[in-house]
């Protein structure tokens, strides 16, 4: 061993080093640092950040799985033991579930190709959550998964109609907004609820989670700011959103995974408000301001995406596919 190497295992290794040791680049490194705390390396006398072995060893294993495909935003903040068990000796579900798909999003092509290295079987499949049960019916399969942007005191019915039709014993709802009273019932229906995600892979991963296991995400419900101008009408659909997901494949910056996310829950928070009981003129009032200031941040949002996607390439890419 010479000097050096001796001085660096004692001292932490610079950027550079690190850099080269783990195959992330420096700029990268510091965005995973600000951004997602992946690790905490200390700071000499002079300024300079230094990487001890355990800084390597969990940059390194964080690399080979973003490489590999999971998005850094879900692996960040894992014990480095759980990264080393993801990475040599990922568990694989025994069992096969036969599904039926239903949901702008989650019937669409991105996520049936992903549901396709889970241990998903997709049967049937619609983009119109209404036409399901007529869809669906007599497919036999074991498990539904409806994504609705908004849930209603209805929602349980309509899911109960889809399983019945397709003599389903499960049934997964994903959802952006809801009032807590109907999220309760569905699970009290045992109906397994979660929110939803705009990552094809993360959608995988979490419907097949949930019918291999009890678990019951909790739900979050929150908003609320404050515009007077009607805001424009939603710019992209979600077929338009679900091609730009595509599309933003970089796996060191989920930027635009993110915006194209909040897009998708201001939309449905939109939808949410407009549909939320009111028990006054006030509380009306109320509610319409929120649907106001939900559409105006939406827009403002979508005028970055669209600058976005022309920076990107991201249209020409659709069109020439």
């Amino acid at each position: 061993m010479t000097q050096n190497d001796s001085s660096a295992k004692s001292e932490g290794y610079r950027s550079g080093t690190a850099a080269r040791l783990t195959g992330v680049p420096v700029e990268t490194l510091r965005v995973w640092e600000r951004r997602y705390k992946v690790v905490g390396p200390r700071v000499s006398p002079r300024g300079q950040r230094l990487y001890s072995n355990e800084d390597i060893q969990r940059l390194t294993l964080i690399k080979q799985l973003v490489d590999a495909g999971y998005p850094i935003g879900s692996i960040a903040h894992l014990p480095t033991a759980s990264l080393q068990s993801m990475r040599s000796a990922p568990e694989k579900p025994t069992k096969t579930y036969h599904v039926g798909i239903a949901g702008a999003f989650v019937a669409s092509p991105n996520v049936i190709e992903a549901l396709k290295h889970s241990a998903l079987r997709v049967t049937c499949h619609t983009m119109i959550p209404a036409e399901a049960a007529t869809l669906f019916k007599d497919a036999h399969i074991e498990a539904v998964i409806v994504e609705l942007p908004t849930l209603t005191d209805d929602t349980p019915n309509v899911v109960s109609r889809i399983q019945q039709a397709c003599d389903a014993s499960q049934a997964i709802v994903l959802y952006r907004f809801a009032p807590g009273k109907v999220v309760r019932r569905l699970r009290q229906n045992g109906i397994k609820v979660a929110r939803a995600t705009s990552d094809p892979h993360e959608v995988a991963a979490l419907c097949q989670t949930l019918l291999h296991s009890n678990s019951q995400p909790s739900p979050v419900i929150s908003s609320n700011l404050n515009s007077n101008d009607t805001p424009p009408a939603p710019r992209f659909n979600a077929e338009t959103l679900s091609q730009f997901l595509a599309a933003s494949n970089n796996p060191y910056c989920e930027c635009p995974r993110h915006l194209i996310e909040l897009i998708l829950s201001l939309n449905s928070f939109e939808q949410y408000s407009a549909e939320c009981v009111n028990r006054s003129p006030q509380d009306a009032a109320l509610h319409r301001d929120l649907q106001r200031t939900a559409g105006q941040a939406r827009s403002l949002l979508e005028n970055a995406l669209d600058r976005l996607a022309d920076v990107e390439g991201w249209r020409r890419e659709s069109a020439a596919a």
